[in-house]
């Protein structure tokens, strides 16, 4: 994937020149170059925090330049009648404000030390997540020395930020923003659950391990629900190497404990290479999609070629395109598909890529204008695009099916194994449709 960097959360607006323009020379008793000299004072920087009054600041500010006070307050008085505002600007920050993802804050006379405070400033967000507005080029590189974004100030701005904030892939980021953390799945028999597994995918697919409040703590394995298990015969569910496996890899463990933990799933594969689902010995059950997901996790900590049979049980399954009826926990062909393209992504081993890289590519290609849901059509572009197989068709349907508020309708992920039962999740899909847009396509 080329890039998965999300869209600013904040815009910090300066108010000179950007929001508010004074006139070139306003007729007032003090010159303007020598209100400016008073506006760029501590004293003044003092009276715009709250911490003196005006009267305060202008006495001040009077016995430091000999002036008069009162002429001070007259000039401003007369200064600001001839003030105007950027009303464009203004009604463009009315519209950003009715999102409740983004933040929009102005401010005056920033320096370095008020840009390390950004996080204090805009609700504990990142530097990298606000964009600074400034028309002075020197003051928006001091922001980005910081990591801060930053946009100078010209007529094309409402634009920029049009364009930064309202494309397909940052309306997808701010849907998650509002609704990510309440990332419940839902089956086809409209039941809702909170499960581990999906909000471990999205910070997988989203290389965002942030996302959402998820530690190893003092878990020796991971189980696929986060809560109640009602959607199961007997209500109880144990832990599972294919959940377990993808939390060793995005929640980035020290090694010591990584290799311990494989250790154990290790334990768990039969004869033939397929590894068992759940740590429960008594739990016969095998499916090539979760051992591919297992396989994907010991590829990315160098030990893939322990399991020379698990990588010949992946290769057959694509020989036969027994992916075509789903598999017991995964019924989606193209997710099937998508699941064994992030297996490649997990190393260069040249033996893995000889393996299935050849195979995949014609079975992707077998894929290609197919009917799908929009959790399918990203998937299918995930693959494609590291495959180097343009796919523009399917990439116009996905961008057709997004909806209003920013995300796509939830596709089939994954199916209890017992009953059939369908599980979806919205967030998922958003953010596997994120990913494959953020792809490029390759060139035909």
């Amino acid at each position: 994937m080329d890039s998965l960097q999300a869209p600013p959360r904040g815009i910090l607006f300066d108010v000179g020149d950007v929001l508010l323009f004074w006139p070139s020379n306003p007729p007032t008793i003090i010159p303007l170059r020598e209100l400016k000299k008073v506006r760029y004072t501590p004293t003044w920087y003092r009276y715009e925090r709250g911490e003196i009054t005006q009267d305060v600041c202008y006495e001040l500010c009077a016995e430091q330049f000999s002036l008069s006070a009162s002429e001070i307050a007259q000039s401003f008085v007369q200064a600001r009648q001839d003030t105007y505002v950027n009303h464009d600007m203004i009604s463009f920050i009315k519209e950003l404000k009715k999102d409740p993802a983004i933040q929009v804050c102005a401010t005056s006379n920033v320096g370095k030390e008020e840009f390390e405070e950004v996080g204090n400033i805009m609700d504990c967000l990142a530097g990298n997540q606000v964009i600074f507005i400034d028309d002075k080029e020197e003051n928006v590189c001091a922001a980005q020395a910081l990591s801060i974004r930053g946009l100078v100030h010209g007529e094309s701005t409402i634009h920029s930020l049009r364009e930064i904030f309202d494309s397909p892939i940052n309306k997808g980021w701010r849907y998650l923003f509002r609704n990510g953390k309440h990332c419940d799945s839902v089956t086809n028999t409209g039941v809702a659950f909170t499960d581990n597994f999906a909000r471990l995918m999205i910070m997988d697919l989203l290389k965002d391990s942030t996302m959402y409040d998820l530690s190893w703590g003092s878990k020796k394995t991971w189980n696929f629900f986060a809560g109640e298990t009602s959607i199961v015969p007997g209500n109880v569910l144990p832990d599972d190497l294919d959940t377990t496996s993808l939390a060793l890899i995005v929640l980035r463990l020290p090694t010591e404990k990584v290799m311990s933990v494989l250790d154990v799933i290790a334990e768990y594969v039969n004869d033939d290479g397929a590894f068992q689902t759940y740590f429960d010995r008594g739990r016969a059950r095998t499916d090539p999609i979760v051992s591919a997901n297992i396989l994907t996790c010991f590829y990315s900590f160098n030990r893939g070629h322990e399991f020379k049979r698990t990588l010949e049980l992946i290769r057959l399954f694509l020989v036969d395109r027994s992916y075509l009826q789903g598999t017991r926990y995964y019924p989606s062909p193209d997710c099937c598909l998508g699941l064994i393209g992030r297996l490649l992504r997990s190393s260069h081993d040249s033996n893995l890529h000889l393996a299935l890289e050849p195979l995949l590519k014609m079975r992707m290609r077998e894929r290609l204008g197919l009917e799908g849901n929009a959790l399918d059509l990203a998937m299918r572009i995930i693959t494609c695009a590291q495959l180097g197989i343009a796919c523009e068709g399917d990439r116009h349907a996905l961008l057709s099916m997004q909806c209003e508020d920013g995300s796509w309708e939830a596709g089939w992920v994954y199916q209890c194994g017992s009953t059939g039962v369908k599980i979806g999740n919205r967030s998922v899909t958003v953010a596997t449709a994120i990913a494959a847009l953020s792809t490029q396509d390759a060139v035909t």
